[in-house]
């Protein structure tokens, strides 16, 4: 028993030692951060004492999944795909069922969420996850034949299936987002420059495909973009709304808990950064920017120093998962794009989207961790 405490007691130790941990500080500062935004929400009456403690329960969940998955190998879990991306396609493909646990928040444009007893879920934030693990192996198996036309073929294949799912789901912010993971790990893949300009020119073909596809509505959030403050359709409002909130906190904002805070819809995860600027001004929403560019670029960091064409290409994807996420969203706050439903990664409200998010940066320290065993045996051997 002794023995098996004292050897515990050791893996912990050596795992600490392992742990890069100024990119475990960064996210852990980064989700505390989006606590204390989602708390003076809460206060001014913006979300439910519910909903803030299933924000910190996800984001217990989330902080504890990122060690653990930072403790195992990032080799075995590209090759168990077999095991996650079952479940989490799964469950996608279940919101597109009738069953009595789909359902669709008030406001929502699609029933993209699972209700599963006092829980809720997002089975295509979890798709990510097993999405960037599985196009990370499908590239690593590839090797030199990634510039061959029918392993390129699969390889579009295997990005475009969760691309149309999700978008065919409704979520067409998901869906570009799986579209700029899918172009970020292949652009990184040692892919020819001519077949980059020939996707390039198939996607410019297909963006009239894709607007005469779009709803109306979302057709209307791209038409109000270039002028919000005279545009007279109905979807101008909550931008225009975002975007003063965003300028009313001036320097130094009105401070978190301040009763003279304005409320506009989605302003606890589309627009939760027009909340920063309104609750800690123009320096609190520049320092929030300036922590999820140290993340991206520590992510970067890491993908660099990775000797693994795996390591490197899982790297890649949570980069791109978390960079696009964030321009999206503050673009969308600056009325610069249209809301289509994409988060502010840590920062914005909903539990799969944070936990997502930590067990992403979990592969970042998994990759981290097996580069610091590299050279700890390169010094010893």
């Amino acid at each position: 028993m002794a023995d098996g405490v004292k050897e515990l007691c050791s893996g912990l130790r050596a795992g600490f030692r392992r742990l890069d941990k100024p990119m475990f500080l960064l996210v852990l500062a980064a989700v505390c951060f989006g606590f204390v935004v989602q708390y003076s929400e809460m206060s001014a009456g913006f979300i439910t004492r519910r909903s803030m403690i299933t924000q910190i329960g996800a984001g217990v969940i989330g902080i504890v999944g990122m060690l653990l998955i930072s403790e195992l190998d990032y080799r075995q879990l590209a090759a168990g795909w077999r095991l996650h991306l079952p479940v989490t396609l799964g469950l996608t493909l279940l919101t597109f069922t009738s069953l009595p646990f789909v359902y669709r928040p008030e406001g929502s444009d699609d029933s993209a969420w699972l209700r599963l007893g006092i829980f809720s879920i997002q089975p295509g934030e979890l798709l990510k996850f097993s999405f960037i693990l599985t196009l990370a192996w499908h590239l690593d198996r590839l090797e030199d034949r990634v510039n061959h036309p029918p392993a390129l073929l699969l390889l579009c294949l295997h990005g475009a299936a969760p691309c149309v799912l999700i978008f065919l789901q409704g979520d067409m912010g998901s869906a570009l987002i799986f579209f700029l993971i899918f172009v970020s790990m292949v652009f990184v893949s040692r892919l020819s420059w001519k077949y980059l300009a020939l996707g390039a020119g198939c996607a410019a073909a297909l963006t009239p495909v894709v607007w005469f596809l779009l709803p109306d509505y979302l057709k209307n959030r791209f038409l109000v973009l270039g002028d919000l403050e005279n545009a007279s359709l109905k979807e101008a409002y909550q931008q225009l709304m975002g975007r003063r909130i965003l300028g009313s906190g001036m320097s130094f904002g009105k401070g978190l808990f301040s009763d003279e805070f304005t409320y506009v819809y989605a302003i606890e995860n589309d627009l939760v950064m027009a909340h920063i600027g309104q609750a800690l001004g123009f320096v609190g929403a520049a320092g929030a920017l300036l922590l999820l560019t140290v993340i991206c670029g520590k992510i970067l960091l890491t993908a660099r120093s990775s000797r693994e064409g795996l390591g490197n290409s899982i790297c890649t994807g949570v980069f791109a998962m978390i960079f696009f996420q964030s321009a999206l969203n503050i673009g969308m706050v600056l009325g610069l794009l249209p809301v289509i439903g994409v988060t502010l990664p840590y920062f914005s409200q909903g539990g799969s989207s944070l936990v997502v998010s930590c067990l992403s940066a979990g592969l970042v320290l998994s990759v981290s961790a097996s580069d610091q065993k590299r050279r700890t045996r390169r010094r010893n051997g």
